[in-house]
């Protein structure tokens, strides 16, 4: 959090308005949200070349069925 984020509680309206305003500048297209607060990563979280892992369907409901189990016998999880 920027030192200004930490101050925008004591800020006047004018301030307020300057910042508001600073923002608005650096939103571009419109449709995009304010740019108030820090900047935020342009990078993917995972790289782009690497692909999600396969879900095994069978095994899904094999352990769906074995925790139905389990709370239908009381035994804890």
């Amino acid at each position: 959090m920027t030192q200004d984020a930490k101050n925008r509680g004591q800020l006047t309206k004018s301030e307020l308005d300057r910042e508001l305003n600073d923002a608005l500048k650096g939103t571009f297209p419109a449709s995009d949200p304010v740019a108030v607060g820090e900047v935020t990563s342009t990078e993917p979280d995972r790289p782009v070349d690497r692909k999600p892992a396969l879900l095994d369907k069978e095994l899904a409901h094999e352990l769906a069925d074995h925790l139905k189990q389990k709370s239908a016998t009381g035994v804890p999880r």
